[in-house]
C-alpha cells in the first residue's frame, strides 16, 4: 500500500506537519511526500522533501493538479492534499483514513465545511483574465469535464486543507479544476496579491474548490463523502489554519 502526501501552501512553517512527514518518510518506504510550490521553498523543506516549483496559478486546486500530473501515481496510491499550515495533533489520522476508505468513503476531509448551492452557469463580469470576462463558472472547468456540470446544486464541500483520496477516484472525477488557461498568476498591489476586480484572492481561491467539490458531489455522490470531525476546521487529528494562524472564533481544541 502506497501512501502521497501532496503539501502546497505559502507558509512552509509548521514543525507538527515538515517534522512529522520527515519521520513518516524517512521511516517507512511505502510513504512519499511531494511539496507542490507556488513560491520558492524554504530551504528547509528544500533539504527534507521531493518539491517542483510550478507556476503560480489555480490557488492550492491547481496545485495539487500540476503535482499529479508531474507523480508518476499507481491507481491504488492513498493520496492525501494537505495545506502547509494545518497543525497535526495525532497521527492516527492515515489509519482512521485508511479505514474509511475500506469502508467505501470516496472522499474524506478533516472538518465538516458548510454544505452550498453552487450554479455552474452564474458569472463574473470579471473574469481571471481578459479571456473570461462574462464567462460562466462552468468555463473554468477542463473541457473533458463540463459535461458534468449541467444544473444547480446543492453540494456537500470538503475544504481543500485537507483531502483524502484513492488516486483512482481523483482521476475518475478527472483531476481538480481549473483548466490550463485559467491558471493565472495573482496580481501584487502594495504587497498585496489579489485578482483583478478583487480585493484579495477569496474571489477564485473559493470557486476553484466548489468545482472541484461540485464533481465529487457529482460522481460519488453525498453518501461517499465523510468528514473527520462536524467542527469547523478542527478535527481530534487535525487543525487547519487561517492563512497560518489561529481562527480566534475557531480556536484548536
Amino acid at each position: 500500500m502506497k501512501i502521497q502526501f501532496i503539501v502546497t501552501g505559502w507558509h512552509m512553517n509548521q514543525s507538527s506537519l515538515i517534522d512529522g512527514l520527515h519521520d513518516l518518510e524517512k521511516d517507512n518506504e511505502d510513504v512519499n511526500v511531494f511539496w507542490s510550490c507556488h513560491k520558492e521553498p524554504t530551504d528547509e523543506i528544500k533539504e527534507k522533501f521531493d518539491y517542483k516549483l510550478f507556476l503560480n496559478g489555480g490557488e492550492e486546486c491547481g496545485a495539487y493538479d500540476q503535482a499529479i500530473d508531474h507523480l508518476d501515481l499507481k491507481d491504488e496510491t492513498i493520496v492525501f492534499f494537505l495545506h502547509d499550515d494545518i497543525i497535526i495533533k495525532d497521527w492516527i489520522f492515515i489509519h482512521e483514513c485508511i479505514e474509511r476508505l475500506h469502508k467505501g468513503f470516496k472522499v474524506i476531509g478533516n472538518c465538516r465545511d458548510y454544505t452550498a448551492e453552487f450554479d455552474p452557469f452564474k458569472t463574473y463580469d470579471i473574469g481571471i483574465s481578459e479571456e473570461f470576462d462574462g464567462k460562466a463558472f462552468v468555463d473554468y472547468v477542463k473541457p473533458e469535464n463540463k459535461h458534468l456540470f449541467d444544473t444547480e446544486m446543492v453540494i456537500v464541500k470538503v475544504r481543500p486543507s485537507f483531502i483524502c483520496m484513492l488516486y483512482k477516484d481523483v482521476k475518475l472525477m478527472g483531476g481538480f479544476e481549473p483548466r490550463q488557461e485559467a491558471l493565472v498568476p495573482p496580481l501584487v498591489t502594495d504587497g498585496n496579491p489579489h485578482y483583478r476586480d478583487a480585493k484579495g484572492l477569496g474571489k477564485f481561491g473559493n470557486l476553484f474548490p466548489a468545482l472541484v467539490c461540485y464533481k465529487m458531489n457529482k460522481i460519488f455522490g453525498v453518501d461517499k463523502i465523510t468528514h473527520l470531525s462536524t467542527r469547523y476546521l478542527d478535527s481530534p487529528f487535525i487543525y487547519e489554519c487561517g492563512r497560518g494562524g489561529i481562527d480566534p472564533n475557531n480556536p484548536i481544541t
